[in-house]
């Protein structure tokens, strides 16, 4: 069975095992997630060599998970233009079937994302320039259930997103208006120990005291 064939059948936990299987598979299909592209723009982007990060693109072309969608002649020579097919996201199920260093790996990538469009906004006076944006940090006090909980709370706000997006786009498309870059980025994780945001909530001993 040719090899193409064969990765084309993978169920998309094991396609996300081949891509976090090397970090800079990783990198590549974030920033085509982000942008479309050429390999020498994400090579560029990562700064590392053209060859090199090609490899990784045409091995996420393999896994569908990026297509070529144009050629364009730069400089006497093909450039080719990628872009992510799918959002690189999975359910539950298939998350908790990958090994928790696998889970960690692709985890600390995405962060490090949030870190660098956070301080390209905050390089250009974005972050802020709108009075509607949204930050919040909340420490919580839960047990297992709660958890799962809060993540069906942000599943469900992940998917209103998506619908935000299509009707901005239609809008967009229908007045003329621009749309805007944004992120929208949430989290929820376990602690090995109270944060000091849980902390201070707690009243000061005089009135625990009934003071």
């Amino acid at each position: 069975m040719p090899q193409r064939k064969y990765e084309l059948e993978l169920e998309l936990d094991e396609q996300l095992s081949l891509v976090i299987a090397n970090e800079i598979t990783v990198k590549a299909l974030i920033y085509l997630v982000e942008r479309a592209g050429s390999p020498k723009e994400v090579a560029d982007s990562l700064g590392l060599d053209t060859p090199k990060v090609s490899h990784h693109v045409k091995k996420l072309e393999r896994l569908s998970l990026v297509e070529l969608i144009e050629e364009r002649e730069v400089g006497g020579a093909i450039q080719h233009i990628y872009r992510a097919v799918i959002r690189p996201i999975v359910s539950d199920k298939e998350w908790a079937k990958l090994g928790v260093e696998e889970r960690q790996r692709y985890s600390v990538w995405i962060v490090q994302m949030i870190l660098a469009d956070a301080a390209m906004s905050f390089a250009a006076n974005l972050f802020d320039a709108d009075p509607t944006n949204h930050l919040s940090r909340t420490p919580l006090l839960v047990d297992d259930e709660g958890l799962r909980e809060v993540s069906e709370i942000q599943n469900e706000a992940l998917g209103r997103y998506f619908d935000v997006e299509a009707i901005s786009t239609q809008r967009s498309a229908k007045t003329g208006n621009p749309t805007i870059h944004a992120i929208a980025a949430m989290m929820c994780f376990r602690l090995p120990g109270p944060s000091w945001g849980v902390a201070s909530r707690k009243p000061p001993d005089d009135l625990a005291a009934g003071a």
